[in-house]
């Protein structure tokens, strides 16, 4: 097989021919022509129209072939089209006024999505902005085609970026766990922009948002998403408690140091634990600690009370053991589990939603985890569009362009 049949296979010609392949400066030069007095699909409609004249050459990068660089080089028609008047054509292996050919858009964002995209570009002998543009070309082309008509579970989180407290806000599909819309900052109009983007028919279908109790990100779910059930994420509410427990074990600590250094030292993870989780170390430790009479034992009794609320089946029992449980903590004489305790007051019927619509950031979590992974990956991302671009084209489950030949 000849280096023309194989361009002529992987590009999938069949209004096109190869001219000529020589070698130029170390690189393989594709020239390709019209098939005479063959008609041209219009670039707007497709329509096939006949050839009006030619415009000047352009080049294009192509997948390289053993190692050497592989340019294509051909003159665009234009067509006289009825409807759309005269127009470039359709270029098969192109699309709009891209240098890079379709294959090797695909084959550099396939591996841009396993890789971080400076390894991509030394790998291809390619510029890391080439490989950007094909990751680009690729995310472009995916959101184009993406159906967002079953979405109807969100889940909302923010991520940190950078130093400094720089921030992007995610917003995803938690039924197929993708990655639907990033921005930079976590303020109320960076998420109003999500719902610009998302349109008030998808918005209607929405059933439930799960996100934490950030105010900003309440006030705008609540204003722009009305008829969705709000949950708070129960898994940021257990870790805003665990949080008021170690305060209680770090004030009391301080406290007892002149006089039992050794009482609560090395003992933080065993108040924050499930008990199933804790080592046989840990367990008989927490033993000896309820013999005294300590203010973080009060604490880890109401955390592990309050644990009890997710093995409700209905939601009336819950709200009734909620309101015990407040007046128990309330009465605690321990303020950061007082505060803890207002706070869930100030969110309880989000709270309680959990138990409408059963839905947790667990998985949000996660995919924030690869999304660090990303980053890290790349050793970080100088901008925002950058950072935006790579999460989408590896979390969004975007589709890539068809080509006619896989490229392994």
């Amino acid at each position: 097989m000849t280096v023309a049949s194989l361009v002529r296979k992987t590009l999938g010609l069949k209004r096109h021919r190869v001219v000529r392949v020589t070698e130029e400066a170390g690189h393989i030069v594709v020239d390709l022509d019209l098939i005479h007095r063959r008609q041209q699909p219009c670039s707007g409609c497709g329509t096939f129209a006949k050839v009006r004249d030619r415009l000047q050459q352009r080049r294009w990068r192509h997948v390289p072939l053993w190692g050497m660089p592989c340019v294509l080089r051909y003159r665009p028609a234009r067509v006289r089209c009825e409807s759309c008047g005269i127009t470039v054509e359709a270029i098969p292996w192109s699309e709009g006024k891209s240098p890079i050919a379709q294959p090797l858009i695909v084959v550099l964002a396939t591996w841009s999505r396993l890789l971080a995209w400076d390894v991509v570009a030394r790998l291809f002998g390619v510029r890391w902005s080439t490989v950007y543009a094909a990751v680009q070309a690729a995310v472009a082309h995916g959101l184009a085609g993406r159906d967002l008509s079953g979405v109807v579970i969100l889940g909302i989180d923010e991520l940190s970026r950078r130093k400094r407290h720089v921030y992007h806000t995610n917003v995803y599909d938690l039924q197929t766990k993708r990655l639907l819309w990033s921005a930079e900052g976590r303020s109320a109009k960076t998420l109003e922009a999500f719902f610009d983007w998302f349109g008030a028919e998808n918005t209607a279908r929405i059933e439930g948002i799960c996100c934490d109790m950030w105010a900003p990100y309440v006030d705008v779910v609540k204003l722009r998403a009305s008829g969705a059930t709000l949950v708070f994420d129960r898994f940021h509410v257990v870790a805003k408690l665990l949080l008021a427990v170690d305060k209680v074990r770090t004030a009391e600590a301080k406290a007892m140091h002149s006089r039992y250094p050794k009482v609560l030292a090395h003992t933080r993870y065993i108040f924050l634990k499930n008990p199933e989780n804790l080592t046989e170390w840990e367990r008989i430790k927490l033993r000896d600690l309820e013999r005294w009479n300590l203010r973080t034992v009060r604490a880890y009794l109401l955390k592990e009370l309050f644990n009890r609320l997710w093995s409700y089946k209905r939601k009336a029992f819950a709200r009734r053991f909620l309101e015990r449980w407040f007046w128990w903590a309330t009465h605690s004489r321990l303020k950061p589990l007082r505060d803890f305790a207002w706070m869930m007051r100030r969110h309880l019927e989000g709270i309680l939603a959990w138990f409408d619509l059963r839905i947790d950031n667990g998985a949000v979590e996660a995919m924030n985890n690869n999304a660090k992974a990303i980053s890290h990956r790349a050793r970080g991302y100088r901008t925002a569009k950058a950072f935006t671009t790579s999460m989408l084209h590896c979390m969004g489950g975007l589709q890539l362009p068809e080509t006619v030949h896989r490229f392994a």
